[in-house]
């Protein structure tokens, strides 16, 4: 009997392990990584290090850095087969997608992930119509939370972003600028309010506007890679899901990712959202 079970323990592993083999076969020898977020090879292994280690290990595939300078830089990377999969916000995924075959794997639905707009307590402001005449700071270009949606709101507002009032894309000194009052508002990330009352504990604000909750993060992998790649790879990382999360989170760089987790039911549909946002905005993606 003991040699029966151990028998079929050691049929088990070699079937499972062959699945696993055949799925890695589908990939190239080196998956090379990129996030939208990073700048520079530095700030890429002093915030993905663990993650790189976890992933490598998890799919038997060599994971490595591909560090770029910005934003553009990354969506061309993907486009020109310099990198081979890469984490992006929503408004990446939407550009991506419009312009070169990419592929969906999963994604990082993270907590409280909107826009808020804040004003000083005795700004007099009350609403997204009282920054006519007045200057917003927001993030840098092409931030979903900071740049995209403020603009699709105030647009929505019935605001002419270009004559009615004076946006300053001014991405971390927006704090600061709001703090000292060289602007009346910022328009930036829900988790943004914390923060800014982190750095002026004394100061007093109010918040005049939120969005609904954003599409979530998504990891995209370049339209070369093959199908059962792509499946392998979704499979391998949703099963030891934690596991990356934690690795993610432990060198403590990623914070926007506390209280996260790896989801597998993405649509296209729900990205429809950035899409209309760029057109409504005056910003076409094709």
């Amino acid at each position: 009997m003991k040699k029966l079970i151990a028998s079929s323990l050691i049929a088990i592993t070699a079937a499972w392990s062959g699945v696993t083999y055949a799925g890695a076969s589908e990939c190239p020898s080196t998956l090379r990584f990129a996030d939208t977020g990073i700048e520079g090879m530095e700030e890429m292994v002093r915030t993905y290090g663990q993650f790189q280690q976890q992933l490598t290990d998890i799919l038997g595939i060599d994971v490595r850095f591909f560090p770029v300078s910005d934003r553009t830089a990354t969506v061309n990377a993907l486009q020109f087969s310099q990198v081979d999969m890469i984490l992006a916000g929503p408004s990446e995924y939407a550009i991506m997608r419009a312009r070169q075959n990419v592929k969906k794997m999963i994604g990082i639905e993270r907590a409280h992930y909107g826009t808020a707009f804040v004003v000083h307590a005795d700004s007099g402001i009350y609403s997204l119509e009282d920054l006519r005449g007045k200057r917003v700071a927001l993030k840098d270009p092409g931030s979903t939370t900071g740049h995209i949606i403020p603009t699709l709101m105030m647009t929505q507002a019935g605001l002419n972003v270009d004559r009615d009032l004076r946006a300053l894309l001014l991405d971390g000194a927006r704090f600061e600028a709001l703090i000292n009052r060289d602007v009346h508002a910022m328009g930036s990330g829900v988790r943004d309010v914390d923060r800014l009352k982190q750095r002026d504990p004394n100061g007093q604000y109010r918040v005049i506007a939120e969005s609904d909750t954003m599409p979530r993060d998504i990891f995209v992998a370049r339209g070369g890679i093959s199908d059962g790649c792509v499946a392998y790879v979704s499979e391998r990382m949703m099963a030891h899901a934690d596991e990356l999360m934690d690795s993610i989170l432990g060198p403590g760089e990623r914070k926007k990712y506390i209280g996260s987790r790896f989801v597998n039911d993405l649509t296209e549909e729900e990205y429809d959202l950035i899409t209309e946002a760029y057109a409504l905005v005056g910003m076409p993606l094709n």
